[in-house]
């Protein structure tokens, strides 16, 4: 009897120091970002070191420049919000010589987002409802401020981040126009056999004319805009702006005649190739493309590589420029790859040469080989800690007769760390270095932050005198990003970061 006495004591004395069982997947991860984040608040400082005598990758005179400012350079890392409210403010300054120089707070609520900076105007707020579109920004010259053509790509974001139940319900209405897309390419299929070193395969193909396909996608508009259960679908997770300008069944004479001016040369070219056993050794397809498009040709294919699985994008640029891109998905975090670009010649050293037939071409590349470790959180008894360690490392090798970058290295190391209270205090604490492999010279910046108690901060909403973007014209949005650039060089002088010639 004493002995289980003894063993229950010795139970109740130690099981209340472990972590909470009973929290399950509650890791330190998810701890820092829902204090960091979603209910309190965080705060960190970033010092900075640079050590060498040269590098190729900057210039000599602005190397000495970043050797001079960087150790008295410190960035203090801000945000707080307030638990279960969708409102709060970030905020990033930068002290020279423990002064407070320059700061830029970012601010949101449920329905605006904000940013304020000494980087664009001191003192000056700019506000926008938080779907405006902000690639307007960088359309100097480009879309209206009342186009009713809001980026596809913000619509395609909006389905890729939808909740799980919604995408559940989207992949079953999807998959009828899945099944009449595939039925349609079975017209234009061809089945061949062929052999690649000791590999003997089977290749289906579709060749599909661009005329063929812009009728397809005519049908296929027809049948979407004619489905008003998916067209409601969509309209849960896209904005009100997008809703109006391509949700809509007017809509699809315009997107027709739209179809009717594309002006596509060539053919769709798909291919799936298998070998004997069943095993995926290729998918590619190749786009048709406009005249006078941005690109000339575009292949997109995936194909099975050592350890791992290769994706590739290539083809050609307007003005002659060609490009081929390589990421091999390896295991265990690894990721490899490269990058090649060959630009038309340059005829006096100053102009590129643009002609429709082959030329010389100068090129640039790398290989690159990206890894990241997540660590594994471990729990110390002796003094009720949680640790998380975790690291990744980016690696740069130029090559081509016309790139004269150094070989360079970005490695990063992180610790989380907290007691197992469940609001205890969540420590994120690393370094991010880059560093010249050829000179050995260096960049690293040191991170020191913790979760905090929220504090005091503003919204969007409450800020009085702000410039509202989506309001403004244009012409005055390019003036705005006309006088942030001239703002950013007078403070890029007084760093002395920026030299004018």
């Amino acid at each position: 009897m004493k002995r289980i006495i003894a063993l229950m004591l010795a139970l109740l004395i130690v099981l209340p120091l472990l972590p909470a069982l009973a929290e399950d997947d509650y890791t330190l991860v998810d701890k820092f970002y829902k204090q960091a984040i979603e209910s309190s608040a965080y705060r960190g400082t970033v010092a900075f070191t640079a050590k060498g005598e040269e590098t190729g990758a900057f210039s000599e005179e602005l190397w000495a420049a970043i050797r001079a400012l960087a150790p008295r350079l410190t960035l203090t890392l801000e945000h707080t919000t307030a638990p279960k409210k969708p409102e709060g403010q970030a905020t990033v300054t930068i002290a020279v010589s423990g002064e407070a120089s320059y700061k830029t707070a970012f601010l949101y609520d449920e329905k605006l987002v904000g940013v304020t900076s000494d980087f664009l105007s001191p003192g000056a707020y700019y506000v926008a409802d938080k779907n405006w579109n902000w690639g307007r920004l960088f359309s100097l010259g480009g879309q209206s401020a009342d186009s009713q053509w809001p980026p596809v790509w913000q619509m395609m974001l909006a389905v890729l981040n939808a909740p799980e139940e919604w995408k559940a319900r989207a992949r079953e209405k999807l998959s009828i126009y899945e099944t009449k897309l595939g039925i349609w390419m079975n017209g234009y299929a061809a089945v061949s056999m062929g052999r690649e070193g000791d590999t003997t395969y089977s290749e289906l193909s579709c060749s599909i004319p661009a005329q063929a396909m812009k009728a397809e996608m005519k049908q296929l508009l027809v049948d979407f805009y004619n489905d008003s259960e998916l067209l409601s679908m969509l309209r849960e997770v896209v904005t009100a702006q997008e809703a109006a300008a391509y949700l809509q069944p007017g809509v699809m004479d315009t997107l027709f005649s739209m179809l009717d001016q594309l002006a596509m040369d060539g053919t769709v070219e798909v291919a799936r190739r298998h070998s004997a056993s069943g095993e995926a050794l290729l998918d590619s397809i190749t786009f048709p493309l406009a005249k006078n498009a941005f690109f000339t040709s575009l292949t997109l294919s995936m194909s099975p590589a050592e350890n791992g699985q290769e994706w590739r994008v290539n083809g050609g640029l307007n003005g002659g420029a060609d490009f081929d891109a390589r990421l091999v998905l390896g295991e265990a975090g690894v990721y490899t790859g490269s990058v090649d670009i060959a630009l038309p010649a340059q005829e006096d050293g100053a102009t590129f040469v643009v002609s429709d037939e082959a030329g010389p071409k100068d090129t640039y590349g790398f290989d690159f080989s990206l890894s990241w470790d997540p660590g594994q959180e471990s729990y110390s008894l002796a003094d009720d800690r949680s640790t998380q360690k975790m690291s990744g490392s980016l690696l740069l090798r130029p090559r081509g007769n016309k790139n004269q970058m150094p070989e360079q290295s970005v490695t990063v190391e992180a610790t989380l760390s907290s007691s197992s209270k469940k609001n205890a205090v969540t420590q994120l604490n690393g370094s991010l270095t880059w560093r010249d492999m050829e000179t050995d010279a260096s960049i690293t910046a040191a991170l020191t932050s913790r979760t905090v108690v929220p504090f005091a901060y503003e919204t969007p909403s409450t800020v009085t005198g702000a410039t509202r973007m989506e309001l403004l014209p244009q012409e005055s949005v390019s003036a705005l990003v006309q006088q942030w650039l001239a703002r950013l060089v007078q403070v890029g002088m007084s760093l002395g970061l920026v030299q004018l010639p």
